[in-house]
């Protein structure tokens, strides 16, 4: 039997996810990998060079994908289940809800809404360039939530709309694997091969890279080649943005990125602009003791929605306009886990969007020269929003640093400080300076913890469902009203973040599209046990910051040391796990 070579290309995660569990023809040998549009281009390019007899891919990037190789490429198309997917996703939204997107999926859209008596605005559009402008008009209609493909989901995020992806399940990637066993016959060719990078630019003594407006490297140097051992690094997608905006706007841009164990500060310029040239400049985020940088910074900021239905979630999503247009510094405080962070985004994004970025800053490992460091990037920035974490555990040395630093930014600069415990204990106390305190504190706001909203449990857990199926293909796509019920009985002390864990579990668990009562019993009975076992093992002594080392230390031999799946479990990202795990050298 004559196998075919097959790329699957997925404008999402969650479309690779589910087509790893297809019962997949045995006359096929497919690679399945992850990219959208031009990523998905990208990887496209080079399918043919690679030998791969015909690609199969979705939507817009399909349509791409298409246009720039000659072998065959085979459409997901969107069916029935599909659309019916989605719509139980939406069923418990109350907000106006629009659909966007190409006659494909708004034909079978409107029969379905008429079927179910949906109310929902249909748009049909001719060109992924028009779903921008389609989306700021449906917004200054009042439309709050957009479904759609993947461009219609990212566009959404980035004018400031909630998105719901419609994904394609099971039945249609079958439906595709049974066109491409129909046409495979029909179309073979060959793809001419990448161009090769140009000379290296030897003399500089950091690692630079020269892209082009295609992103393809066009020189880098020594250094470069030293220290990297592929270019990962500089072809992300985040990267490949940076270098649009920096094209487009003339400006100077900056992020951080990981790659492997290691963080990389990430500088990007105009280095030609005729040509459209971008400079990159790699710099490690460790400092010269080995340690973090205690900022990092984030060029694009995405849409966060502020999900909930209870009375004081309504106030602040009617609020947030007047906490982003006020001068005054912003203070957040609220137990861990009640979403400070995400509040945070949100108001960067309500005023400046994507232009400028959103720095965060851990103020209890700054230093001095890296104060110094950031004073220079924000002065050259101008706009943007500084967030100071953790602002309780801050060292009375470093608060001073800081309202010195706070007199020589720019006004133009929004700062948010946040803190898990209200200020004023701690100003008491003594462990707040107050001159430190007056400068971040003039505008305060307060977030209540789960408990005291339970009423938002049923509307997160829509959402949370939402993000798994789309990040991993999971068929969870509701929770029995009976099993929200008994969630509603816990005090949820690690707030939403816990919340999350929980309904990523029970997603897991569950083996129909529902979450049963039985399911939430036998994991929030497990939870308990494990909570008393920890208690035994671990006593309760010591201060806060003494019993989170010693269950850091439990976990890391749990995970036989790997700091990635520690971080994983602990819910916080390598940087925060490598700061705690060496505080005290």
């Amino acid at each position: 039997m004559q196998m075919i070579k097959t790329l699957f290309i997925a404008p999402y995660s969650g479309l690779a996810e589910a087509a790893k569990k297809v019962s997949i023809p045995t006359d096929f040998n497919v690679d399945i990998k992850v990219g959208d549009l031009e990523g998905g281009v990208e990887i496209a390019r080079l399918a043919e060079e690679e030998g791969y007899d015909l690609i199969i891919s979705r939507g817009g990037t399909a349509s791409m994908i298409q246009e720039e190789v000659s072998i065959p490429v085979v459409h997901i198309d969107i069916n029935g289940y599909d659309m019916l997917r989605v719509f139980t996703f939406i069923s418990g939204i109350d907000s106006k809800i629009a659909i966007v997107g190409f006659e494909n999926i708004t034909r079978g859209a409107a029969t379905v809404c008429n079927i179910l008596d949906y109310d929902i605005e249909l748009i049909t559009i001719k060109s992924r360039f028009e779903v921008k402008d389609r989306l700021i008009q449906l917004k200054q209609q009042g439309i709050s939530v957009v479904i759609g493909d993947v461009i219609t989901f990212q566009e959404a995020e980035k004018v400031g709309l909630r998105g719901i992806l419609i994904t394609s399940g099971k039945e249609s990637i079958m439906n595709a694997f049974e066109v491409a066993q129909r046409h495979y016959k029909l179309f073979q060719s060959v793809n001419n091969r990448a161009n090769y990078f140009h000379n290296i630019v030897k003399a500089l003594p950091y690692p630079i890279i020269l892209v082009n407006k295609d992103y393809e490297i066009m020189d880098r140097n020594n250094r470069f080649m030293k220290k990297f051992n592929n270019d990962e690094i500089v072809t992300s997608s985040t990267i490949r943005k940076l270098i649009k905006s920096v094209i487009i706007n003339k400006e100077v841009q900056w992020t951080e990125i990981e790659d492997n164990k290691n963080f990389y500060e990430i500088q990007l310029f105009l280095a030609d602009e005729k040509e459209s040239i971008v400079g990159i400049i790699i710099q490690s985020s460790i400092s010269l003791d080995g340690k973090i940088k205690s900022f990092k910074i984030q060029s694009e900021s995405i849409h966060m929605p502020i999900i909930g239905e209870s009375e004081k979630v309504i106030r602040l999503r009617d609020n947030l306009k007047c906490y982003a247009d006020s001068k005054d510094p912003l203070f957040i405080v609220g137990e861990d886990g009640t979403g400070k962070n995400t509040i945070a985004q949100s108001i960067h994004f309500e005023k400046f969007g994507q232009k400028y970025p959103f720095v965060s800053l851990e103020g209890k490992h700054v230093t001095f020269s890296e104060l110094r460091e950031l004073e220079a990037i924000l002065k050259k920035m101008q706009k943007g929003t500084l967030v100071i974490n953790n602002v309780e555990e801050i060292p009375i040395e470093n608060q001073l640093l800081l309202v010195d630093f706070f007199n020589k930014i720019p006004l133009s600069i929004k700062i948010i400080s946040i803190s898990n415990k209200p200020y004023k204990p701690l100003v008491i106390e003594g462990k707040i300076d107050t001159k430190f305190m007056e400068k971040i504190s003039k505008l305060v706001l307060h977030i209540s913890p789960l408990r005291e909203r339970k009423v938002d449990i049923k509307p997160f857990i829509g959402y949370f469902l939402s993000e798994f199926h789309a990040e991993n293909g999971n068929e969870t796509l509701g929770i029995k009203t009976e099993a929200v019920d008994y969630l509603m009985q816990f005090d949820w002390l690690g707030n939403f973040r816990q919340l999350k864990q929980v309904v990523r579990e029970l997603s897991v668990m569950s083996t129909s599209y529902y979450i049963e009562l039985s399911h939430v019993k036998e994991l929030m009975n497990d939870m308990e046990t494990s909570y008393k076992d920890v208690e035994n093992v671990l006593p309760i002594k010591g201060t806060l910051e003494e019993m989170e080392q010693q269950i850091i230390k439990r976990v890391m031999e749990e995970e036989n040391h790997n700091q990635t799946k520690v971080a994983k479990r602990l819910g916080i990202n390598r940087s925060t796990l490598w700061r705690k795990l060496n505080q005290d050298n």
